[in-house]
């Protein structure tokens, strides 16, 4: 009888984990009263469903759409297209009544039917190449590698950044500023050494950030 009732409990107390494990927020207000999906650490992440005043069917990052979605309002109309941090971001098409809207949208905002560039180039002295990349991390900052000959570069001198959003921080080999906003100017300086050891250089690179995400960026000096 002592085992029967153990096992009991264990199995009440199992399943009750169980529920618990299932249970997911979504962060978005509008969408936060039922959920059906993926799940991780108690938030929708994956592809779900979430239904409120409104519903979203799509993909979610930590508790927000982010990915690929489709969101239809309470007075019928709706979006396809990408998301970012619970906004519209990205490609997508809206359609409200006879309305058609088809284009890329920003931060929630309709940017035209053309793609808005990500980042600029303000300014470029003594750069052979360079290359710009953003990683699928969600953090928002700025990586910054310097190669001479395709290896790091270990001839740069005074070596300095400026910016207007972030807190800068040095690894071995790589400068960095993290917690960022955009738009998000930058200014690279630093003097270098050629390959021979000719001629130095006192280097000029200046970009801006457009859109958040964490930017890979790498300069190649010759």
């Amino acid at each position: 009888m002592i085992k029967y009732v153990l096992a009991m409990v264990f199995f009440i107390s199992g399943n009750h984990g169980s529920v618990q494990e299932t249970i997911c927020k979504v962060k978005l207000l509008e969408i936060s009263g039922s959920y059906s999906g993926d799940c991780k650490k108690g938030l929708a992440h994956g592809h779900g469903i979430a239904t409120g005043i409104d519903q979203y069917e799509g993909d979610f990052f930590k508790g927000l759409p982010e990915g690929h979605g489709k969101y239809k309002w309470a007075n019928g109309s709706w979006y396809d297209g990408e998301w970012k941090n619970g906004m519209r971001n990205g490609a997508g098409k809206f359609v409200s009544g006879d309305s058609v809207i088809q284009g890329y949208w920003k931060g929630d905002k309709y940017q035209g039917k053309m793609r808005t560039a990500s980042y600029r180039i303000v300014a470029n002295r003594y750069v052979a190449r360079y290359t710009i990349t953003k990683s699928v991390e969600p953090a928002n900052g700025v990586t910054i590698k310097v190669l001479l000959g395709g290896t790091d570069n270990s001839e740069i001198e005074d070596f300095s950044l400026a910016y207007t959003s972030g807190t800068e921080y040095r690894n071995t080999g790589t400068y960095g500023i993290q917690n960022t906003n955009v738009p998000l100017d930058v200014i690279v300086r630093y003097r270098t050494w050629n390959q021979l050891h000719s001629a130095q250089y006192d280097v000029l690179f200046e970009f801006t950030i457009l859109d958040p995400g964490t930017w890979n960026i790498t300069l190649v000096n010759m």
